[in-house]
């Protein structure tokens, strides 16, 4: 999945995640610390999209944006975590290469804790937190299983952001697993090889998340999924 433009409704959202995650605390005096450093900037991200979904979930559903930039900050690091992941299986990757496996490991274990870490950070309303904290865990697991297939278990990352947004957002479980479903056919979308197959995915999100928010919110997700379908050709 591509950056989106600026003209994208999420892009909004941008400006309040990079401030916040600017605030988070790294060490790069290790080796490790060097390795992740190395691979902050956005271009070592796959999927820029996630953490700002998560922030427009929170937002339709009525929440505080600011309980949900940690939890945006932390799918931002889940994505670096998985894109190392990724490369950690194939013993020519440049990281290998440069640093050493056990080095590359290290890296991988500290964005890990360090997204966690996020995720348990600036609390507002700890319940919905902590349901958060599941639900990302559990999509973590599932991307890294990579069951039926990898795409497959990336969309479980897109479905998840958008629940617990709307988790955060203070939807109800039946609302929020609903956004799960969008997301996960959103991600579909993204990751399709045609526009025309791209565009079936993006009209299934919408119509997951139709009976649950507002004609506003629907129009700003339909634009969100179109968009997304239009890039993957």
């Amino acid at each position: 999945m591509t950056s989106l433009p600026d003209a994208l409704p999420l892009s909004g959202y941008r400006d309040s995640l990079q401030r916040y995650s600017r605030k988070i605390a790294y060490s790069f005096e290790s080796v490790a610390g060097k390795i992740i450093a190395e691979r902050l900037p956005e271009r070592f991200v796959r999927d820029p999209v996630r953490p700002r979904l998560v922030l427009w979930a929170c937002a339709v559903n009525g929440g505080d944006i600011a309980d949900a930039l940690p939890v945006a900050a932390a799918f931002d690091l889940f994505e670096r975590f998985m894109l190392l992941h990724d490369e950690l299986t194939d013993a020519s990757a440049g990281t290998i290469a440069r640093w050493g496996l056990g080095q590359s490991l290290n890296a991988g274990d500290a964005l890990y804790a360090v997204a966690f870490r996020s995720l348990a950070s600036d609390v507002i309303s700890a319940p919905r937190r902590l349901e958060a904290a599941r639900l990302a865990g559990e999509a973590v697991l599932e991307a890294i299983e990579g069951l039926p297939g990898p795409m497959q278990g990336r969309c479980a990352l897109t479905g998840a952001a958008l629940q617990t947004g709307a988790v955060i957002g203070g939807a109800n479980e039946e609302t929020a697993r609903a956004f799960n479903r969008a997301g996960r056919a959103l991600g579909t979308a993204a990751q399709a090889g045609d526009e025309a197959h791209a565009g079936e995915f993006a009209r299934e999100a919408v119509a997951a998340l139709a009976p649950h928010v507002s004609d506003e919110a629907l129009e700003t997700f339909t634009e969100i999924a179109l968009s997304l379908a239009r890039r993957t050709a």
